[in-house]
């Protein structure tokens, strides 16, 4: 819609234009490829990180944000056939973390309460990466053009970034074709400062969504 309106104001805007020599047309190509190969996501514990009842009193009481236990998940993905694919994250919570200081881009969000209220906020990393049951360096990608190394287990997924497997690390990694991806997926979950935290006499729900798409490269 935003095409259509941009082409009508320019040809209104040159009506009285005398006509110069132009190209009367243009094309529109739509490119693309359907892959012969399906490939299908699964998350251990049916990609559920259950924190249960967590006491006010037992939250940091000093200036800081309280940390709750580490998860981790296994993520697993079969394909039919090798096939060249990474893992994109997309946060189904977005604007909502709560976390102070943003680098790149904020992470992933525990929801709002209380109308505008921030609860806290979550960060993914990855490790112990398995492509066709062998160990293999993860990559990651912000484009799926251009990749780099993501062999540290603190490197922080960031949100709308790609993961993926190599058959090396370094300046020259490219994702692996394969059948069979798995890795580990580290949930580590932070509560804000307690001060921010909504006064309310009812349990505060964190309600933190992301979604891992397979992207086919």
């Amino acid at each position: 819609m935003k095409m259509l309106i941009n082409v009508m104001a320019a040809a209104i805007a040159l009506g009285g234009v005398v006509p110069v020599l132009a190209a009367s047309s243009v094309d529109v190509n739509v490119k693309g490829s359907i892959t012969p190969a399906a490939c299908t996501p699964a998350l251990s514990g049916g990609g559920v990180v259950d924190h249960g009842k967590i006491s006010r009193k037992d939250l940091n009481q000093g200036n800081v944000p309280t940390a709750l236990p580490v998860a981790t998940l296994r993520l697993s993905v079969e394909c039919a056939a090798p096939t060249l694919i990474a893992i994109k994250s997309r946060d189904n919570r977005a604007g909502s973390s709560g976390e102070e200081f943003i680098g790149k881009r904020e992470n992933f969000g525990l929801g709002l309460v209380d109308g505008n209220k921030k609860v806290g906020w979550y960060l993914l990393k990855t490790l112990n990466g398995q492509a066709d049951g062998v160990d293999r360096p993860m990559i990651e990608s912000d484009d799926g053009a251009s990749w780099s190394d993501a062999t540290h287990p603190d490197l922080v997924w960031q949100v709308a970034g790609m993961r993926s497997l190599s058959e090396s690390a370094g300046s020259d990694a490219v994702p692996l074709p394969l059948k069979a991806m798995s890795m580990d997926v580290r949930v580590e979950t932070m509560i804000v400062r307690l001060q921010y935290l909504p006064s309310l006499g009812e349990e505060i729900p964190l309600d933190g969504s992301a979604t891992l798409d397979v992207v086919y490269l």
